[in-house]
């Protein structure tokens, strides 16, 4: 079992696993920390040019991993069509667990959870720097099995040299986290988890993806908007758990350096996930129907740039948490959907045939 297999283990299940890493990615992956009147003018735009660089970066990235991923998870219809339901049952079940339990016992369960998960997910993405610093090893170091409790079979576990390596360093940057909860840490571990999750995850179709982003578009507004105007002062379902959820499933920015608790700003991962899925799927298409046949990545990664950029800029201006995802929806829904549509009826005009 290499290193990637052992991440779709510990999920229990390839298919299912990956649907509870993309919900757990998304419960507060929807929300943007607003910089607030704390961080001065100079350094929000620090700030928010770290933001605008580090999230467009990992989707860029992940897309063209996906290219060498073959074995990945492709969500169905079905999947699309539930998730955002899904997604809100677990957001409210854990509003209220935060809200009537002690969130200290429960951000430790998740915390050494989180750990376990980053462990495999830093050792992933680091997995093919080595192999292009050291080459493909050829031989096993290690070859044996390991019996999972209430797992039913034993799996295989088999480590080269270059994934032994990666497993260190995994472990290095996950103990990192576990032990300071540094925001470099944090976002290394949130930053390994969109990667793997852009390559590893499929939408199979565009249908699917624009299902998907439809969905979340009225899930963002809801549970941002619709229940601030329950709550009132500001506050939401989603802004709520998403300050008391202490785990790597947002992206950290400090407003000022040396950085002062409770003075970050955030990036959910689902922004940044959840519109990879559609940009890797325009990548893979140029390449698969051939170069210089269609361009819609190029546009697909621009809309999602311009789509950060406007949720920055609204809540620069407002001073409050936006979903991204509302305006990402928006853009990822319509021009990529339209480009995709055209240059597929014009490559089989050409080609003339079905791909």
């Amino acid at each position: 079992m290499c290193i990637r297999d052992s991440i779709n283990a510990e999920y229990g299940g390839r298919h299912r696993g990956a649907m509870e890493n993309l919900t757990n990615s998304t419960l507060n992956g929807t929300v943007n920390g607003t910089g607030g009147p704390d961080g001065a003018p100079a350094d929000m735009m620090v700030v928010y040019a770290a933001l605008l660089i580090t999230a467009p970066t990992l989707v860029y990235y992940g897309s063209k991993r996906s290219l060498a991923t073959e074995d990945k998870e492709t969500m169905s219809t079905k999947d699309a069509m539930m998730f955002p339901i899904i997604g809100s049952c677990v957001l409210f079940g854990l509003f209220l667990v935060f809200k009537y339990l002690a969130k200290e016992y429960i951000n430790l369960l998740l915390h050494f959870y989180f750990i376990l998960i980053g462990t495999f997910c830093i050792a992933s993405t680091i997995l093919p720097w080595i192999e292009a610093v050291r080459g493909k090893a050829t031989t096993k170091l290690c070859n044996t099995s390991l019996k999972i409790p209430f797992y039913g079979e034993e799996l295989p576990i088999q480590l080269d040299a270059n994934e032994v390596l990666a497993f260190i360093v995994g472990v290095a940057g996950a103990g990192w986290y576990g032990l300071t909860k540094h925001w470099l840490a944090n976002n290394l571990v949130g930053g390994c988890f969109c990667i793997q999750g852009i390559e590893m995850m499929s939408l199979g179709s565009v249908f699917n993806g624009v299902i998907l982003l439809v969905g979340l578009f009225f899930y963002d507004i809801f549970w941002v908007f619709g229940t601030n105007w329950v709550m009132g002062d500001g506050n939401s379902v989603m802004v709520s758990v998403a300050k008391n959820f202490e785990a790597p499933i947002k992206l950290l920015f400090p407003k000022t350096l040396p950085a002062v608790a409770g003075q970050l700003s955030m990036l959910g991962l689902g922004d940044i996930v959840i519109p990879g899925f559609f940009v890797a799927m325009t990548l893979r298409y140029d390449v698969r129907v051939g170069k210089g046949a269609t361009r819609v990545f190029p546009f697909c990664f621009a809309g999602y740039v311009v789509g950060l950029g406007s949720t920055v800029f609204v809540m620069h201006v407002f001073q409050a948490a936006q979903p991204a995802l509302l305006y990402l929806s928006l853009i990822h829904i319509s021009e990529p959907t339209r480009l995709l549509s055209i240059s597929y009826a014009v490559f089989c005009l050409k080609k003339k045939k079905k791909i």
